[in-house]
């Protein structure tokens, strides 16, 4: 250790000293300590590389480096040690890891697996829920009393409360495990593989001069005596994200698909996300562009479903049900039956921070994983393109306000409000653009709303519409048509949902070629369009259109 370092930070361990030998004189078992004190002016790594016991201990700790010593101990704090005796573990395939390359890997899982930056003396009666937060950010139990002797992370202690100039040391009878969280774990087992290739590929590692030792600089450059990177991945959250599953103090469930589950699902998924190279809005993308959203979109919506917070499963209505960790995406998280997942587990663990799981089939369907369906509230002033011929208004409309005969949800107007396009003289068309379709199969919906809906025993006259709904895909400069309906017709007395159908009376599948799953909400980003034109015969028809909402409702695609 560099002197002139030691000598600065001497006098706060003396007082660390007389404060904790104050402390500790006495307790509730009887334990005196001595005052004498051999190693009082001696570090923790003098007196560990010092002793016969722990000679294999230390070949680990330096075989990663010496600055990794550096890094544990040369700094103005404190320490406590659980160093494992000789012959209690295999020295030769630790270092043999190191040199093959997982020197930070060893460092985390053994060195720093015993050691803590703060003194817990093994004095009175420590309970047997007494954790203890060590410098790898796991917890181990630090248990047990001055008769029947202490534990650390079930390891007899040998030889305890050894102090030193900083901190204390404690010779343990074996190692500790190190208790892998549901994150690393992932990755150790090759069955689920894909998943984690795809989640990790997202990992930002940066290096962090807030948590680096500074050096000196030389030739004008600041070095640093260790050089700390942190990784961040931007799916370790809750929001658009497969939960916290790295941190200690969450507890989660996970359900991993086999490589070959994956593999399955993903070949069906990839249909529904098929881009076009010619869009909207940006003007094109490149076929990488294309490619990566493809990609990124299909993986990710086998994901949602994977992982469940057992702190957020209070929220669930069904004791027997179980919800998604994941949340955003404008869409409401489902429950699912708990007994409809447990029973394709074919492997568990027990983690540091849960419950590991592989399965050997999915239990959910397309529509449960991705393929959900699109409303379009009529009111949306953003996603509404075109008006003609015709003074546009928005109604609000309440619950207690609408007959509940209704096809729709109760008959409830969805949100309330209700788009009117009002013409007493010529024909109607609005037209919408439609966001976050998929290249899938739908069947397409209107919600269309009665003249008199707030007060049905005014209503006089009353005459259905008759429509004509077309719908279109641009990709770049080209236009083509995917569905065009004529002589659609509502029931004016109530609520109505109007299905599009053929000519058979079967409802009609529309398929969309392209995928346009942007959520941005941004309206020029869309290229599909649905237009609404009202018919001008006025005795037999009402011009005026009304809309409540446009339903793109997700369907089995047809056979290829």
């Amino acid at each position: 250790m560099n002197t002139i370092f030691k000598h600065k930070i001497l006098t706060g361990a003396m007082l660390f000293g007389a404060l904790f030998f104050a402390s500790s004189c006495d307790d509730s078992e009887g334990l005196k300590v001595t005052p004498e004190v051999p190693f009082a002016d001696k570090t923790m790594f003098e007196v560990i590389t010092s002793d016969a016991e722990l000679t294999e201990f230390v070949d680990v700790l330096n075989a990663c480096g010496a600055h990794c010593a550096d890094s544990l101990f040369n700094h103005s704090r404190v320490y406590t040690v659980w160093a494992p005796a000789n012959g209690t573990f295999n020295k030769d395939s630790l270092i043999a890891e190191i040199e093959a390359g997982n020197r930070d890997q060893v460092f985390r899982c053994f060195i720093e697996a015993h050691i803590a930056n703060h003194l817990k003396a093994a004095n009175g009666k420590l309970e047997e829920d007494n954790k203890i937060l060590l410098l790898n950010d796991k917890v181990a139990l630090f248990t047990g009393d001055y008769v029947n002797g202490y534990t650390f992370d079930g390891q007899k202690i040998d030889d305890a409360n050894i102090r030193v100039w900083n901190g204390i040391l404690h010779k343990i009878a074996g190692p500790a495990e190190y208790k892998y969280n549901i994150w690393e774990f992932l990755k150790t087992d090759a069955r689920v593989d894909s998943v984690a290739n795809f989640l990790y590929a997202f990992d930002v590692t940066e290096f962090s001069e807030s948590q680096s030792i500074i050096g000196p600089i030389k030739d004008g450059e600041q070095t640093y005596l260790d050089s700390v990177f942190v990784t961040t991945n931007k799916f370790l959250r809750p929001w658009k994200g497969v939960g916290i599953l790295n941190d200690e103090d969450s507890v989660y469930t996970v359900y991993v698909p086999t490589n070959e589950v994956w593999n399955e699902m993903l070949a069906i998924s990839e249909k529904h996300f098929n881009y076009n190279t010619k869009i909207t809005n940006p003007t094109s993308l490149t076929p990488e562009m294309r490619d990566s959203m493809r990609h990124t979109h299909s993986r990710l919506n086998l994901i949602k479903y994977m992982t469940y917070s057992n702190y957020e499963q209070r929220y669930v209505n069904d004791p027997d049900s179980i919800m998604p960790a994941w949340q955003g995406d404008g869409w409401d998280r489902p429950e699912f039956l708990k007994a409809d997942v447990e029973k394709n587990v074919i492997f568990e663990k027990e983690l540091s921070n849960g419950v590991f799981k592989i399965i050997d089939k999915c239990p959910y369907t397309i529509f449960d994983l991705w393929h959900d369906t699109i409303k379009l509230e009529a009111e949306n002033e953003k996603m509404r393109t075109y008006i003609a011929s015709g003074v546009d208004y928005i109604h609000s409309a309440s619950k207690s306000q609408i007959n509940k005969d209704s096809a729709f949800i109760g008959a409830e107007i969805s949100d309330n409000r209700y788009f009117e396009l009002y013409s007493d003289k010529a024909a109607t068309t609005v037209r919408y653009k439609v966001p976050n379709l998929l290249s899938a199969s739908y069947n397409v919906a209107l919600i269309v709303v009665p003249k008199h809906i707030t007060n049905a025993d005014a209503a006089t006259d009353l005459k259905p519409h008759e429509m004509q709904i077309k719908i279109t895909q641009a990709t770049g400069t080209t236009t083509a048509t995917i569905a065009n309906h004529k002589d659609v017709h509502n029931d004016p007395t109530r609520l109505d949902t109007i299905f599009l159908t053929e000519s058979s009376g079967e409802r009609s599948v529309v398929t969309i070629p392209y995928c346009e799953y942007y959520n941005t909400g941004n309206e020029p980003d869309y290229g599909v369009v649905i237009e609404v034109k009202s018919d001008g015969n006025t005795k037999k028809y009402d011009r005026s259109i009304r809309l409540d909402a446009i339903l793109f409702i997700p369907v089995e695609d047809p056979v290829e």
